[in-house]
Parts: C-alpha cells; sequence; structure tokens
C-alpha cells in the first residue's frame, strides 16, 4: 500500500512530502510527492519505461551498493540469488541497512532488482535530497507497474509497493532528466510484512458497492490501500468509513483522466467517520483510502468501509441534460448528491417577465445556492438561495448547487426549487430603452419588481430649464423607498439632491446644457412589492 497520485508520463505531479491539500468545487491528489499520498503518478502501459537520455547504460553497474551502513542485526551481506537481470544491483530488504549507489552523472539509469512476493508491502525510502526523480518499477514481465516522477522533499521520502500478482524479480529504474545534477543516492528498502489490500493502481483490490462492510489497515505511516469497482455512467456511489484513529483520508480516483476526486481527509476534522461521494463517468473507478495518513496513529490502523451505488443522479448537470419543466410551474423537488453536484433546470417563461427563484434546503446542510442563464449563457449568481432575473425569450436555465463547504461527512442533501413570476416589466431596462417624459407635469407609475429591476424614465431639457421628480415617501412598513439617480446622454451620474417634505420626496434641479437625460429609479427588496406613483414636472425658469 503506497501514497502517490496517477498521471501521465508527460504530466505528472512533484515528488514531495507535504501534507494533504483540501480540494474546492473540485479535486486534485492531495499529495503530489513520491509518498505524498494517493497521487503519486501512475503509468500502467507497457510501454512507460523511463528514458534515461543518450548514453544511459545499464552495464554501468549504476546501481551497484557502495558501502552500505549495515545495521547491529543485519550481519553480512548475503549472496545475490540466481535469476537476478543483467545489469541490475540486488537488494534484500533490510529495516536497518542504508545503502549508497554512486550517482554523478545524469544520463546514468540506476536498475535494481528484488525478489518480490505476493501479499507483502514494501517500501523505498530516500534518506538524502535529491533534486528531480524519475521512478519506474516493472513486474517480472517487464511490464510497467508504477511510474513517479518529481522533486523528492521532506526526508525520508517514501515510496510504499504492495499489492503483486505475481512472485518474482521485480526491477526499480530510477533516472533523472539529462540538465540535472544527481547526488549519490541513499535509501533504505524495506520488507514492512503482509500486506492485505494493495497500494498499486494497476493491480487494485476488487470491491463489490454493497451494504457488507470492508475491513483494512493501515499498517504503518503514509501507506494506502486501493480498491476497484465497476460503475454505471451518471450513477452516484458514495464512501463511508469509519477509522479507528486520526490521520485518516480517503477519496475516489478516476483512472482514466489520472487525478483523485471527492477527496477529504482529516487535516481539518477530528471525526473518525468520514463520507464522500461522486457522478461515475466511466465504466472503472478506483477507491482509496489511508487510515493511518501521521505519525499520531498507531501502526496497524484499523478502519471498515461501505461502498454503495446511490443510483442515477436525479437532475442533468448540463442545459443539454437539464429537467424540463412547463410554464407555470411553481416548484420542484431536488437532491445534491455529491458536493460538486449541480441541478439544472429548463424553465418556461413568458418573454419581458421578471422572475424569482428560491432553493428551500433541508434542514441540514449544506445549504443550496441559485444560479441562472439565458440559453447558451454562462449561469450566474449571488451566492445566495434566492435570485431573480428577467427573460428574454420563452426559455431560462436555473441551477441549484451546494455551498461547497468541504465535510468530513457528506450526506445527499433534499431542496425544494421555488418558482415565482412577478409579471411583465414596466420600463426599460437601460437608457436606449428608457419610458420617455413629457412636460409640463406627467404622472408614471413604477413597479420595481426585485432589487435586479431598474427602470428607465427619459426627458428632454432645455439649457438652463427647472425641473422636479417627487414620489411618496415609503419606509419598511409600506414598502421600499424608491430611489432616482440622474444621467446624462453619456451615461455620467449628474448631482439631483433630494429632500423628505410632508409624505413626499422631492428632487428640483437646473440643468444648465440642453439634450436628453435620464431617471434610473431602483429599490433593494425582495418583499413589500409596492407600485410607486412618481410626478415629472417641467417648472418656470
Amino acid at each position: 500500500m503506497g501514497s502517490g497520485c496517477e498521471s501521465t508520463p508527460d504530466e505528472l505531479p512533484p515528488l514531495s512530502d507535504a501534507g494533504p491539500s483540501v480540494d474546492a468545487g473540485g479535486d486534485a491528489g492531495p499529495d503530489a510527492g513520491v509518498d505524498a499520498g494517493p497521487d503519486a503518478g501512475v503509468d500502467a502501459g507497457p510501454d512507460a519505461g523511463v528514458d534515461a537520455g543518450s548514453g544511459a547504460d545499464a552495464g554501468l553497474d549504476a546501481g551497484v551498493d557502495a558501502g552500505a551502513d549495515a545495521g547491529p542485526d543485519d550481519g553480512p551481506e548475503e549472496p545475490p540469488p540466481p535469476g537476478v537481470p543483467e545489469g541490475h544491483t540486488f537488494l534484500r530488504p533490510s529495516a536497518t541497512r542504508v545503502r549508497t549507489a554512486a550517482w554523478t552523472d545524469p544520463q546514468v539509469t540506476l536498475r535494481f532488482a528484488f525478489l518480490g512476493q505476493v501479499g507483502r508491502h514494501y517500501d523505498f525510502l530516500i534518506e538524502e535530497y535529491q533534486r528531480w526523480i524519475i521512478m519506474t518499477l516493472k513486474d517480472p514481465s517487464g511490464a510497467v507497474l508504477e511510474r513517479r516522477e518529481g522533486f523528492s522533499g521532506a526526508l525520508p521520502v517514501t515510496t510504499h509497493w504492495s499489492g503483486f500478482t505475481q512472485e518474482g524479480f521485480y526491477t526499480l529504474e530510477v533516472s533523472t532528466e539529462p540538465f540535472e545534477f544527481p547526488r549519490d543516492l541513499v535509501f533504505r528498502f524495506v520488507d514492512q510484512g503482509p500486506d492485505a489490500h494493495g497500494d498499486l493502481l494497476t493491480t487494485a483490490y476488487p470491491w463489490l458497492p454493497s451494504e457488507q462492510p470492508l475491513m483494512g489497515q493501515g499498517e504503518h505511516p503514509g501507506e494506502r490501500d486501493v480498491f476497484s469497482f465497476s460503475t454505471v455512467a451518471g450513477h452516484v456511489y458514495s464512501m463511508a468509513c469509519d477509522f479507528s484513529h486520526p490521520g485518516w483520508w480517503m477519496s475516489f480516483f478516476d483512472p482514466v483522466l489520472n487525478y483523485a476526486v471527492s477527496e477529504v481527509n482529516s487535516a481539518n476534522f477530528t471525526e473518525l467517520q468520514a463520507s464522500t461521494a461522486f457522478k461515475a463517468p466511466a465504466e472503472r473507478f478506483l477507491a482509496m483510502v489511508r487510515a493511518n495518513n501521521s505519525l499520531v496513529a498507531p501502526s496497524p490502523s484499523a478502519y471498515q468501509c461501505r461502498l454503495k451505488d446511490e443510483g442515477a443522479e436525479d437532475h442533468g448537470e448540463r442545459m443539454e441534460t437539464a429537467t424540463a419543466l412547463a410554464e407555470g410551474t411553481t416548484s420542484v423537488a431536488g437532491r445534491l448528491d455529491f458536493r460538486a453536484d449541480f441541478d439544472v433546470f429548463a424553465l418556461s417563461v413568458q418573454p419581458g417577465h421578471h422572475y424569482r427563484a428560491t432553493c428551500e434546503p433541508s434542514a441540514t446542510p449544506p445549504d443550496c445556492r441559485v444560479l441562472a442563464a439565458e440559453p447558451g449563457g454562462e449561469f450566474e449568481g449571488f451566492n445566495d438561495i434566492v435570485l431573480a432575473f428577467k427573460t428574454a425569450g420563452t426559455s431560462y436555465y436555473v441551477g441549484v448547487q451546494g455551498d461547497l463547504i468541504l465535510r468530513a461527512r457528506w450526506t445527499p442533501a433534499p431542496y425544494t426549487l421555488r418558482f415565482e413570476d412577478l409579471g411583465l416589466d414596466d420600463h426599460g431596462d437601460t437608457r436606449q430603452t428608457a419610458t420617455p417624459l413629457s412636460g409640463p407635469s406627467q404622472t408614471v407609475i413604477v413597479h420595481i419588481s426585485e432589487f435586479i429591476d431598474a427602470d428607465y424614465l427619459s426627458f428632454q431639457a432645455v439649457a438652463n430649464g427647472r425641473y422636479r421628480l417627487s414620489g411618496d415617501w415609503r419606509d419598511t412598513s409600506t414598502g421600499e423607498q424608491l430611489f432616482s439617480t440622474l444621467y446624462d446622454a453619456q451615461g455620467r451620474s449628474i448631482r439631483a439632491p433630494g429632500q423628505r417634505v410632508g409624505s413626499r420626496w422631492v428632487k428640483e434641479f437646473t440643468l444648465p446644457t440642453a439634450g436628453t437625460y435620464y431617471f434610473a429609479m431602483t429599490a433593494y427588496l425582495r418583499e413589500n412589492l409596492v407600485d410607486h406613483t412618481v410626478l415629472f414636472e417641467v417648472l418656470d425658469p
């Protein structure tokens, strides 16, 4: 069982032992290092061997043990068994023996071999800092089991290997880029004992979604268990785990796109229970569990997990797969099945009307958020449970998502999405669609249906002309106050002071320049929708 993030040979994460990072929206592996988490790069292709650059020669004894420090219990080094692949230095596991392989030429590939057994767990620990490291593990047939690449980080950097399906000589190639300047490789190779579930992505342990819990344990800090299961595209799958100690990590992993999704770890949580979910895009997926991600937990540290097929997602997440709603629909039920879930609804609407969509979440988090978009447009919103919009055509799209906060335990979140038709917009929303006013006096009804609504009124002014605009004074008990802003033809705001006179607000002003001017009428409201009667007057000079 080992850590790391699967990647392609052309795009691999750096090697480091930095702690796991929290995801958003979305979902890269926690640690991009040789032992930095379950996202270490893996290339399962048969032709993914390492090319150490021109001049690399496996016969240069690049992996020769240059005077290892033997531990007190190791005794003399035994001769290698027969059958060691030519050009490879044989590694006999030892918990204490520190080996040094001379390495000064970046064109040289260090080549090692060891006898691997089914069900055993092996660690390769780099004891001194190296710059850029490329490690390729192959099985006895020469097929690539794993390839990792990047900078080594905090020491020791540990690579975990388990899940071997056959016994025999496994080979390891260690190389670097031609422009790097490697140091002598100082390392240990340790047999960590039996491992019930392997950590190689290419030989993941099969797991069938069911109510039956799967038992496992983290043998020592940093190692992981990797499981493979078949999926139905569009179905939601959940994983819930109980851990015996802090320091856990769990995630789903996409073997096609090569990155972790729906990751959750104990870095910010004290719970010993965790759950996460995702929607399957492909037929095969991986699940990863680390029950012993730090020195906090004793070794071994037990866990049990359940993998479930939650069925098909209730609503599509794109305009093309949106749930169609007939005109006049007032509510629809939905469910956020996983943290990044996004439910989309196609709403039949009346052109020129204002609408309001409100999401009523379940009693427990995560709260839902409402977004909206014109056909072919981008979904936008105010990170709120309510959103108003004005329609131009006969269809509009409304989307619902969660608050996207990462939680240790994810549970499906039911909600109710409600719609209100606020009616036809009475005045234009821009200077170009403004309602014209004429003197000497004119009364206009202004209906602000939502805080996004802005009613524009225009009038023609003469040089040094005097004008007045007035309306009923409102307060919170009788409706939201109406605000009016004066603009010139170029869209520049013009100061027009107002005052309260009795039960009315009044603005009087003089315009020195002739031309077209505009009033933008707005109100900050969601309720108390009250029509406003506005009086426009042309005053005597």
